[in-house]
């Protein structure tokens, strides 16, 4: 990444994070993915359960072998071997002391935004687990609350649909949301979330390089 990226990202970065801790969220700044995975090891003890959702941020971030690696209890829903199994192991996540996952959104206001298809992702992020660790690459920060729901709905959905090989919906024809109820649609839950509850419950990792999907 040139330098004055990683200057913009990171000018932004400290607006996001004073808006962020405004709205009661934890927010930690880090340079490179890497360091966002070492620093939120190091808030997870290693007794805790953890469990996590789709994100290709945290898996590309290598923390959930790192998990493996030392032992931890993991609710892993990849490893299930039918869909009732990974549907049970979903709700148990729901009910884990640390979550791991991404935000389809970011506004520069600090607000995140979600597009979820199952629902079990929004629902860990609002109540469940008791501590939630979001990994957020800069790039993620779309604006406003308006352009960051327009980006989310037509730009991530659409993309997550290619990535998933989705084969009904009208966003793999088109390349933008058609506003469907197919079957397929992974658009069933938008959920915006202004403020924690709770205080030292969520962290959201901002990260000054363009990780996970990027539009």
């Amino acid at each position: 990444m040139e330098d004055y990226q990683k200057q913009f990202y990171n000018t932004l970065a400290e607006k996001v994070k004073k808006k962020l801790i405004h709205r009661n969220f934890n927010a930690i700044i880090c340079s490179t993915l890497e360091e966002a995975k070492e620093s939120a090891l190091q808030l997870i003890d290693e007794q805790a359960v953890v469990a996590f959702g789709g994100s290709i941020t945290v898996v590309d971030s290598g923390i959930i072998d790192s998990l493996y690696e030392r032992n931890q209890q993991i609710i892993n829903r990849e490893l299930a071997t039918s869909i009732e199994e990974r549907h049970q192991l979903m709700k148990r996540s729901l009910l884990s002391d640390v979550y791991l996952t991404s935000i389809n959104g970011l506004t520069d206001d600090g607000i995140l935004v979600n597009m979820d298809s199952v629902g079990n992702r929004v629902a860990a992020l609002t109540y469940g687990p008791d501590k939630v660790l979001a990994f957020v690459g800069m790039n993620k920060v779309y604006g406003d609350l308006d352009t960051t729901i327009a980006t989310v709905r037509n730009k991530v959905a659409p993309k997550n649909a290619f990535r998933l090989n989705l084969q009904q919906t009208p966003c793999v024809r088109t390349g933008t949301c058609g506003d469907c109820l197919k079957e397929e649609c992974i658009c069933s839950t938008l959920a915006i979330t202004r403020r924690s509850k709770l205080n030292d419950r969520i962290t959201i990792f901002l990260i000054l390089e363009e990780v996970g999907l990027c539009v």
